[in-house]
């Protein structure tokens, strides 16, 4: 009987089995509350099964499930690929699609950095004037469930170009809501007057008893002069209207912060400062703003958390901890770094973002304290500084600052940087060739003229604060070193002072560094912002 040869191939088509475990994953994630890093964990879990995960998402979408929309519209801004614009375009003008879904996929959009206010919205958005109107009602009832989702609003806000602003403000004036006072009082005190402005008339529109007492709390509280002069005009209107005013408090009290936690100062002369609540509404959650503080120019930029476990606090703290110095302080510091910082912003005419004004009234009730610009000099008394500046070995370990990690990121990184690394790189490599004593003192003379002279005030910030800093860590030793340092700044010529010769000497390292890993900021400053 001959050998029947049968060559049998199986190739077994798991492509619907994943598919199917994408949507259940994406169904059991409906309808819970999540921190971000609760809903980030779920998605590093999701985008672990495959390359499928995107295209059965934007399939999802187009069945307009309300409900799941936003799991899936934040998987996609979760994905972080700009090549989802066009299919989302496309499922944006599908008739299909729910208003409700399409709003969704335009905040997607948003991430992405399209602009909803150009694109044809009277044509994409069935009843744009009734979802316009929803999506507003539901914004008011979400920070009326949860205070702290304010900073959200705000941050998307700040962005928006000035005249959207005042569209935005004056539509939820229209709405006559008390629920929207709290959002308004915010937006009444920020540095934008035409966005005060607005917001104070918004407030007024309303027509209640609490409208009158915000008011007149804002007239204690605003500095702006025209803004002033708007609130003092819309308080007489309500009371000749016969408006009686009524409290208008929070219904909630905030305990003073649970944690306080400050980031040593980066070369940049920037640091951070964290400031943890344990959330009033929410058991066994907390609410955090972090703040973005830099010697000259002030408070750059805050980040809001509005909720947060306990759990993903020691996490983030302990990741902190690994990229940079922090150490734990109290609200009366906090308070003196929070003045010196909004005195820079009023002196640099850097405007505070639009966040800090809601956290402003957050720190000052838990801490039962008013902010007010103040510039912050610390002081040494504790110190004999005759005797530091006197003691030359202390000068000496100025050359050896570097090494420790607080101040291990201290070097400039700028074009006239790379000029200078270029002109003096050794012909055999990336690295500094070996100058005479004559060579050696031109390029310290040029580089301290030309780079650290003009800076030298902000360098004498940097180094009194990081002293201070140093102090909360009980690091005395350290302390009399910087705080030498300081007091050897007025050397002649300054380019003899051993932590300026460190600091031209590592400038130049990181800069061969990178030019020899392909780095140059003159080609692509981008790179390095």
């Amino acid at each position: 009987m001959p050998k029947k040869n049968c060559e049998i191939s199986s190739k077994v088509d798991y492509s619907l089995l994943v598919k199917k475990q994408i949507i259940e994953f994406l169904e059991g994630l409906k309808g819970k509350d999540y921190t971000v890093k609760e809903l980030n964990r779920s998605m590093k879990k999701l985008f672990k099964m495959g390359k499928m995960v995107v295209p059965v998402c934007l399939s999802k979408l187009k069945e307009s499930d309300e409900e799941l929309a936003p799991i899936i519209c934040y998987a996609l801004e979760y994905a972080n690929d700009y090549a989802l614009v066009s299919p989302l375009m496309d499922i944006l003008i599908m008739p299909g699609v729910s208003d409700k879904v399409k709003t969704r996929i335009l905040s997607v959009l948003a991430h992405y950095g399209v602009d909803a206010t150009e694109l044809p919205l009277e044509y994409i958005l069935k009843d744009y004037n009734r979802i316009t109107r929803v999506s507003m009602m539901e914004m008011l009832e979400d920070i009326n469930r949860d205070y702290f989702l304010i900073p959200y609003i705000l941050e998307d806000l700040q962005d928006f170009p000035l005249e959207s602003k005042l569209n935005y403000i004056y539509d939820i004036g229209c709405y006559r809501m008390e629920k929207s006072i709290p959002l308004l009082e915010v937006l009444a005190k920020v540095d934008e007057t035409p966005v005060a402005e607005e917001a104070v008339k918004a407030i007024s529109k309303t027509k209640t008893g609490k409208a009158l007492f915000v008011l007149n709390r804002l007239l204690s509280q605003v500095k702006d002069e025209k803004v002033k002069k708007i609130i003092e005009r819309e308080i007489l209107r309500l009371k000749f209207s016969g408006i009686c005013e009524s409290t208008f408090e929070r219904p909630f009290k905030i305990q003073q912060p649970y944690k306080i936690l400050l980031t040593a100062i980066d070369g940049l002369g920037s640091r951070a400062l964290w400031m943890v609540w344990k959330h009033p509404l929410l058991k066994r959650k907390y609410c955090s703003v972090s703040f973005l503080i830099n010697i000259s120019s002030g408070i750059k930029d805050c980040w809001s958390v509005s909720r947060l476990s306990l759990k993903e606090f020691k996490e983030s703290s302990k990741d902190l901890s690994r990229t940079t110095v922090i150490a734990e302080i109290d609200g009366n510091y906090a308070i003196k770094l929070l003045e010196d910082a909004i005195w820079q912003n009023n002196k640099s005419g850097n405007p505070l973002p639009y966040q800090y004004y809601f956290w402003q009234g957050v720190i000052e009730d838990s801490l039962s304290t008013e902010i007010a610009p103040t510039p912050y000099i610390p002081g040494f008394n504790e110190y004999d500084l005759s005797e530091i500046k006197l003691n030359h070995n202390y000068l000496i370990k100025n050359f050896e600052l570097l090494n420790y990690p607080l101040f291990e990121d201290w070097f400039f990184s700028e074009p006239r940087v790379y000029d200078f690394a270029e002109e003096y790189k050794s012909k055999k490599g990336f690295f500094l060739k070996k100058l005479t004593l004559e060579k050696t003192e031109k390029l310290f003379f040029q580089f301290t003229e030309e780079i650290i002279l003009p800076r030298l005030d902000i360098l004498k910030r940097m180094l009194e604060l990081s002293a201070d800093f140093l102090r909360l860590l009980d690091e005395k030793e350290l302390v009399k070193v910087v705080l030498s340092a300081i007091l050897h700044l007025d050397m002649q010529p300054i380019y003899y002072h051993p932590l300026i010769q460190r600091i031209i000497i590592e400038s130049l390292k990181v800069a061969l560094t990178n030019l020899k890993n392909g780095f140059d900021i003159r080609l692509n400053p981008e790179v390095f912002d």
